[in-house]
């Protein structure tokens, strides 16, 4: 379960996994590579029993803690946030990897920036484009940008700011509510929320695949719908007013008119689906516009 190095342990990169090995494995040897080691690995299994062990057992190197528990991507963190020692804490996918040197970056970031309690960056596919959509340059995060300041993966918080936080297992991948999404957003708003202090830094970047990875489009819009509605949930959660909804929804019927009007009909149903999930979302807060919601989706049927 851990190794012989004698470095103490000032990060601890958490990772939630299901249904995944060469994509682990993939994660496992870029933390293998890193030019620092003074990191552990918690790894919380959502899969059978014993699924992962062979894996695991291929990186004797790596100082990994190897916890279990039911799915659920929001549980399954608190659970890993509980077993975690290192100073600070990333969330990494299973499906991403790491330059050699993000944890040297990181661990540089924060003791240059003693005030910070929060860094995040960027994730990029293996051609480094941008697999989201991210601010332009450095900035402080906000609520008003949040939303364009980096995702799970490049999160890096304190350890004890993120164990009085945890995640609200009523939202993200495998909670039982509809909102499959939004949950490492809400993380952070209420950090915010606590007086914490983050900044966006587009030059560290982590690897992912390319989100949609060939997928036909009617998964990508369903899966865009599914994501947008988180987005509409914490809208309306924390009370953001409505100019800010109406111009995100306003921009984005722009960019569909223009795939329209270019012949680019996958994209325009795309933004539409977005448009529809977010919609759908934010009524969830308010039962008059939650009724009127439903009775549209129930003549579509």
């Amino acid at each position: 379960m851990a190794n012989d190095a004698p470095q103490a342990v000032l990060l601890t990169l958490l990772v939630c996994t299901l249904g995944r090995v060469k994509p682990l494995e993939r994660l496992l040897h870029s933390l293998n590579a890193q030019t620092l080691k003074n990191f552990e690995v918690v790894i919380v299994d959502q899969n059978a029993e014993g699924f992962l062990d062979s894996t695991i057992q291929k990186f004797p190197a790596l100082r990994i803690n190897h916890l279990r528990t039911r799915p659920g991507l929001s549980h399954a963190r608190n659970v890993g946030l509980a077993a975690s020692s290192g100073r600070y804490i990333g969330f990494p996918d299973d499906d991403v990897w790491y330059r050699p040197s993000v944890v040297e970056e990181v661990l540089d970031i924060f003791r240059r920036n003693s005030k910070l309690n929060i860094i995040t960056g960027r994730s990029i596919d293996p051609l480094g484009r941008g697999v989201t959509v991210t601010l332009p340059g450095e900035a402080l995060i906000t609520r008003e940008n949040i939303f364009e300041a980096g995702n799970s993966n490049t999160i890096f918080i304190e350890r004890m700011l993120a164990q009085s936080l945890n995640f609200d297992e009523g939202l993200g991948l495998g909670a039982a509510s509809e909102f499959q999404s939004g949950e490492e957003t809400d993380f952070l708003l209420r950090a915010l929320g606590k007086g914490a202090a983050g900044w966006y830094f587009p030059d560290l970047t982590i690897f992912h695949d390319p989100i949609d990875n060939g997928a036909p489009l009617a998964e990508r819009a369903r899966r865009t719908t599914a994501y947008a509605r988180g987005f509409g949930y914490l809208i309306r959660k924390y009370h953001y007013p409505p100019s800010y909804i109406l111009g995100k929804i306003g921009k984005t019927a722009l960019r569909g008119a223009w795939c329209l009007a270019t012949g680019d009909f996958g994209g325009a149903r795309l933004r539409l689906a977005w448009a529809n999930g977010v919609l759908y979302g934010y009524s969830r807060g308010n039962p008059k516009l939650s009724i009127a919601v439903e009775r549209a989706h129930a003549k579509k049927q």
